[in-house]
């Protein structure tokens, strides 16, 4: 769902910044980062909608939240933007950073501060980084066909993406950067069990109010060839692409 444009005439201002945010923290986005000028918001579910009104109304600035751009969706919608070869349009990602939402160069986000939060509803959780670094991806990395619930350190995730040397998901259990985790991925009738250390994590909360982590982890120990053989049986034919 797209949010209405914040003003009362058809032709957008030059000041006009267009944020695009994960539904799961489009709440806390709009609450807590500081944007000069007017602003339009766009779910994650409305990318379409997004595209269309930065099409039409070339703003000054695309944000868009850190979380989207590691899904295979948002890394299209990035690459779309940049064709459009907008004039004096800034591409910025929106991360955390010291407990404070804002907005970095999509090339180079900064280093995160470990006490950030997303707020009140994170305030009794351990804190975490909130936002990926930089892309250093250096194996293809293919989005999971369908849903799969991984178990992390005995609790619930669901993997995003894999590859043979890591893995993005969202996980209910607390992971914190630097941790290293059990995780088991089923695979037929059996588990393949592996070890990782968590690169990064970002605390988000889902519609219904769930409190969960989304986070990239790096596989220390598993065996290539395995790892290979299932993302060729669970991932998608084409591997999401590096931006």
């Amino acid at each position: 769902m797209a949010f209405k444009l914040l003003t009362a005439s058809n032709k957008m201002p030059s000041d006009l910044t267009i944020v695009v945010a994960d539904v799961t923290r489009m709440a806390a986005i709009r609450s807590g980062l500081r944007i000069a000028g007017r602003v339009a918001y766009f779910a994650s579910s409305s990318l379409g909608s997004a595209l269309e009104a930065i099409q039409t109304h070339g703003p000054r600035v695309v944000a868009i939240d850190s979380a989207i751009v590691q899904t295979q969706q948002g890394s299209g919608f990035v690459k779309r933007v940049e064709t459009l070869a907008l004039q004096n349009c800034a591409i910025r990602l929106i991360i955390q950073n010291n407990g404070t939402w804002k907005t970095v160069e999509r090339e180079l986000p900064p280093a995160l501060d470990t006490t950030a939060t997303t707020g009140s509803a994170a305030s009794s959780r351990p804190a975490v980084p909130a936002g990926p670094p930089a892309n250093t991806r250096r194996a293809p990395r293919f989005p999971m066909l369908d849903a799969i619930n991984a178990a992390v350190e005995g609790g619930q995730a669901t993997l995003v993406n894999i590859s043979v040397l890591g893995a993005q998901l969202v996980s209910v259990p607390v992971l914190r950067p630097g941790q290293t985790v059990k995780i088991a991925l089923p695979d037929a009738n059996d588990l393949l069990r592996l070890n990782a250390n968590v690169a990064w994590s970002t605390f988000q909360q889902t519609a219904q109010g769930t409190a969960v982590y989304r986070a990239g982890v790096a596989f220390t120990d598993a065996a290539k060839e395995k790892l290979d053989d299932y993302c060729r049986r669970y991932g998608g034919e084409n591997p999401l692409p590096s931006y």
